[in-house]
């Protein structure tokens, strides 16, 4: 592997890490620019170097180091929301598939890596609501706190990551 793409990886890495420090709250789950980072790491870096910049950012911050919206550590795996940070792994792979693309392919790729994301993100939430918390929430409670105010936000971000990236490829800065 190239210097070059290990640089590119870690500034990914610092990006989405800086994306969840810019935030509004909104509702159980702050709204941040950690998911467009994400996509565009996948669709500028690819599979592997998308990857890797998306596992060190989780792995920076399980060891304690605050990149998370609103925290860091091991104490982040019990947290709601903490689901769909896992979603950026296999998010970012899915959004990847649609780089160095048509438009509409890379349009595609992105909101299925960001449907991926909400899976996640919405089956861990469940999970750590009706099992560890012990607070009962429905399924359509769960997409009602923690999707639904962000959906319509997170499609047009999708659209907006789009078209930076095919701005950014244009002038020759895709790693792909």
């Amino acid at each position: 592997m190239k210097t070059k793409h290990l640089v590119f990886a870690a500034l990914f890495t610092a990006l989405i890490a800086v994306g969840a420090q810019i935030r509004v709250p909104l509702g159980p789950i702050p709204f941040t620019l950690q998911v467009p980072m994400v996509l565009l790491a996948g669709l500028l870096l690819g599979r592997k170097l998308g990857l890797i910049s998306v596992t060190a950012y989780i792995c920076i911050g399980l060891i304690g180091v605050p990149v998370f919206a609103g925290s860091g550590g091991l104490g982040s795996l019990i947290s709601p929301s903490f689901g769909f940070v896992l979603g950026f792994i296999p998010g970012v792979v899915v959004t990847a598939i649609g780089g160095n693309a048509q438009p509409m392919r890379m349009i595609t790729f992105t909101l299925l890596g960001m449907c991926v994301i909400f899976i996640c993100g919405v089956t861990y939430f469940s999970f750590i609501m009706n099992t560890v918390i012990g607070t009962p929430m429905s399924f359509v409670e769960i997409l009602m706190a923690a999707v639904v105010p962000f959906l319509i936000k997170d499609i047009i971000l999708a659209v907006l990551t789009v078209m930076f990236a095919r701005t950014l490829t244009a002038r020759g800065l895709m790693l792909a």
